[in-house]
């Protein structure tokens, strides 16, 4: 189950990872060309950026309790 656990939260963080610094550091203008990505042409770049550093911090959060053994149950609750 830990191993299932893991194997779960890794890749839900490598995901979220993935796409928060995308839409942190790729121009907008570039992810609204992308396939999938109109939609962040139709709202402010601030938003998009505010989405892209809260999927970085969900990424940690999913990884970092766990790892540094500070209230490990958060991570099966995420």
């Amino acid at each position: 189950m830990n191993l299932t656990l893991w194997i779960t939260a890794g890749l839900l963080a490598a995901v979220a990872l993935g796409s928060g610094i995308t839409k942190t550091f790729v121009p907008q203008q570039k992810l609204a060309a992308a396939p999938g990505g109109r939609w962040t042409g139709q709202v402010g770049a601030g938003f998009v950026k505010t989405l892209g550093v809260l999927e970085i911090l969900a990424a940690a959060g999913l990884i970092l309790p766990a790892v540094l053994d500070i209230a490990p149950i958060v991570v099966p609750v995420t």
